[in-house]
């Protein structure tokens, strides 16, 4: 059985580019940065901001997309709540 992956089993959604399903890889308010392992699916721990600034937004990218620097398109979710990682929103 193959992994599943974020980026490629996730779908993008009924209703582009209007609305789009994202991955959200950094939830509002957060101090950790998390970015998909390519390989595994995985959602890793890249780095922790060790200052008083936080992540202002949820941060993610959108699944089944690819960017010229061959990731997915990133996304930026506004919203008034924080999400956890990596939900779907």
């Amino acid at each position: 059985m193959k992994n599943f992956n974020p980026w490629h089993n996730v779908p993008i959604g009924n209703e582009q580019p209007e609305v789009v399903q994202a991955i959200i890889e950094i939830p509002k308010g957060s101090k950790a940065k998390y970015e998909l392992d390519k390989e595994t699916g995985m959602l890793r721990l890249d780095r922790v901001l060790f200052s008083s600034v936080n992540y202002p937004e949820n941060y993610g990218f959108i699944p089944q997309t690819l960017g010229e620097d061959h990731d997915p398109l990133d996304i930026l979710v506004l919203s008034q709540i924080e999400v956890q990682s990596p939900f779907v929103s």
